[in-house]
């Protein structure tokens, strides 16, 4: 029997997990996956930097590293050669009287003690009635506990939204997903096996642990490796070459328009070929596969493809040191430092806090606590470089002074002032632009800015033949029966 022809659409995450699993049986499935720019790994790519000048020859744009739950994501790491370096996070919240951080307490904690201890009564709540709260949003869970404001906008929001990526949406983030962050032994951020010992005296610990984490390698260089190797085990992958449109689709396969580009800047007006396939695989994001998929798409693909939202972020990078220390907490802060909250001796957290470097930073802007920024480390120096004082961050929302000078660290600011589930369209029409400019190796390099919250991949759904299911932080997915295979490997799942 012939083995069934599939062709997969996008080379990012997803799309190369499927083909990876699929190349695994070649004597039933002769794959086909296509990419419309000119290299594999969609959002999740490298950027050369000068390393004489930075300290590091590269940084990761898209995705930094994970949690460190993705199991298939370091086991497709290793398979390819490469190693990912553990860490542990520690994390400044906010500036001045509003500043706290998961390694030592502060008068923030102490001030909020005893709605901490309120929160993490509520939590169990949760659990025990979570069908009830799936449907309720954290600002209404907040809302109907009575929590104050300030509480929920500078100290249980910002948690979330580091974790998650949700930015200024994570108000509307479902209580359960918040319960589970918080208790889960798996893949719970905030987890801290001790608040349940009385003897501990943790009951009135918000967030007392530092969250393993893992630092991705080249991702570049990884997603050229992988593709190679998928070649060598019979996948045909064209890059510069973009599906024009869905023509037909039925029960004896798939007739789809393909047009090949020149190269990744091309106007994409070359000559269209007809070609025909068994099934078809959607690895790419929601809208693009409604759009591409026409008056082929069934009313249930139309309907959830439909669905998804979408926020445009504005990027910058450069190394301003001096907004990093005017807006955010970088070291142990002895005025803000409490060893005795609530009578508890948290000596040992107070002398771990002395040697305090924040990883990541997120905070609640004063005029509008309810919007967030957050700035993340995007050169991978936490376990290769520590002997290096540069940090790159990522989103923001307050312009920068040109202070730079050689010898302050890279910084990068990303700009996400959209309101919450913007579409990408309503969002261009504003004064914003859709491109944005990076600094590497003293040349400026457009970036497309990611419509997703940076993280493992972007790719919000998947379909064959029928809707399947994918979540946009997995490399991979789960097949539907028309291709009988089960368990594509991926990252997270």
């Amino acid at each position: 029997m012939a083995p069934k022809k599939i062709i997969i659409i996008g080379a990012g995450a997803a799309g190369m997990s499927c083909a990876h699993q699929l190349a695994a049986d070649n004597s039933r499935f002769s794959v086909t996956l296509i990419e419309s720019i000119s290299r594999c790994g969609g959002q999740a790519f490298s950027i050369p930097l000068d390393a004489s000048r930075h300290g590091a020859s590269f940084l990761n744009q898209g995705v930094q590293g994970g949690s460190h739950i993705f199991r298939h994501t370091f086991s497709m790491f290793k398979q390819q050669g490469y190693d990912v370096h553990p860490v542990n996070l520690q994390i400044s919240f906010g500036k001045g009287d509003k500043f706290w951080t998961n390694v030592f307490p502060t008068k923030l904690h102490e001030k909020h003690k005893d709605e901490i201890k309120k929160f993490r009564r509520v939590l169990k709540i949760v659990r025990k009635f979570e069908l009830f709260f799936v449907m309720v949003p954290i600002w209404l869970l907040l809302k109907m506990f009575r929590f104050s404001k300030e509480f929920g906008d500078y100290m249980i929001m910002p948690t979330l939204a580091l974790f998650l990526g949700t930015g200024n949406a994570t108000p509307e983030v479902n209580s359960v997903i918040l319960e589970r962050l918080f208790t889960s032994p798996t893949y719970g951020m905030w987890y801290d096996e001790e608040v349940e010992d009385k003897s501990k005296g943790k009951e009135g610990v918000l967030s007392g642990n530092n969250p393993p984490m893992v630092v991705f390698p080249n991702l570049s260089e990884f997603y050229e490796t992988w593709r190679k190797d998928l070649e060598s085990k019979g996948v045909a992958v064209r890059l510069n070459t973009e599906l024009v449109s869905v023509i037909e689709r039925g029960k004896k396969g798939v007739k789809i328009a393909l047009r090949r580009k020149n190269d990744e800047g091309d106007s994409g007006e070359g000559e269209e070929t007809v070609e025909e396939y068994d099934e078809i695989v959607f690895a790419c994001q929601a809208d693009t596969a409604k759009r591409l998929l026409g008056k082929q798409a069934s009313w249930r693909e139309r309907f959830v493809l439909g669905k998804a939202k979408w926020a445009d972020d504005v990027t910058v990078t450069h190394w301003d040191s001096e907004y990093m220390e005017k807006n955010y907490t970088n070291r142990y802060d002895e005025e803000q430092a409490v060893d005795n909250v609530a009578g508890r001796d948290d000596s040992a957290r107070i002398a771990q806090g002395k040697e305090f470097s924040p990883m990541y930073y997120i905070k609640p802007y004063d005029q509008e606590s309810d919007k967030l920024e957050m700035i993340s480390p995007l050169l991978p120096i936490f376990s290769l470089f520590k002997e290096l004082t540069l940090r790159f961050f990522t989103r923001s929302t307050v312009p920068l002074t040109n202070t730079n000078s050689p010898n302050d660290p890279i910084i990068r600011i990303h700009h996400f002032k959209c309101p919450q589930h913007h579409s990408s369209t309503k969002f261009s029409k504003q004064s914003f632009s859709t491109n944005h400019e990076i600094l590497t190796s003293g040349r400026k390099t457009k970036l497309i800015p990611p419509r997703l919250s940076e993280k493992i991949g972007g790719t919000s759904s998947v379909i064959l033949g029928h809707i399947i299911s994918l979540s946009y932080r997995s490399c991979g997915l789960s097949i539907a029966r028309e291709i009988n295979t089960q368990n594509i490997a991926g990252a997270g799942r």
